[in-house]
């Protein structure tokens, strides 16, 4: 279903993107996902990926805070190339394909390094560590900065994507209350809710 602009004109690429970037922001910043969930999961909602969401937040539940905690590689880092490779990476056992993917992962890694200053979540985090307030600031940024740059290359690659897009599952929003609701309803009757 192709979804029309305000003005009524087929939609463009940078207003998916900034959909997209809204709504990883807002899951993360609402705390219903981790930095690499949210990427991977909205990526791969929105852009009708194929994965079943809760697919999509288990594979990539090991890469938040810095690959569990360790602190290395940032998890909406993890999370995009995750993604990219959903949707651009190779078929089959042929490592010559791969060289596309590996091309475009090089070129996430280093748009973040280079807007960031590091790839390392240990070093982006260090002055924010111990405030919790301005971690969610800065990590809620950063995975939307992320979602971002990933979305324009696989929309680069792929721009018959921007036609297929769940525009409505993008289009949503949840407030804080409403997000804890949602987790608290989760535990409760063993349901997901997203």
């Amino acid at each position: 279903m192709e979804r029309r602009s305000q003005a009524g004109a087929s939609p463009t690429s940078e207003e998916l993107i900034a959909l997209i970037r809204r709504r990883a922001e807002n899951l993360f910043g609402t705390q219903q996902l981790y930095c690499s969930e949210a990427v991977l999961y909205v990526l791969n909602q929105g852009l009708r990926g194929g994965l079943p969401p809760a697919m999509a937040v288990r594979l990539a539940s090991g890469f938040t805070d810095g690959i569990g905690g360790a602190g290395c590689v940032c998890g909406a880092v993890s999370g995009g190339l995750m993604a990219l490779g959903l949707f651009l990476g190779r078929d089959g056992l042929n490592a010559q394909s791969s060289k596309r993917v590996r091309a475009k992962s090089k070129e996430i890694h280093d748009a973040f390094r280079t807007r960031f200053g590091s790839a390392c979540c240990r070093i982006l985090t260090k002055r924010v560590r111990n405030d919790h307030k301005a971690m969610m600031e800065q990590c809620t940024h950063r995975t939307g900065e992320t979602v971002e740059i990933v979305a324009r290359l696989i929309l680069e690659a792929r721009p018959d994507l921007l036609h297929q897009a769940d525009w409505d599952f993008l289009a949503a929003q949840d407030s804080k209350i409403r997000a804890r609701f949602k987790r608290l309803l989760s535990v409760v009757i063993g349901i997901s809710t997203k």
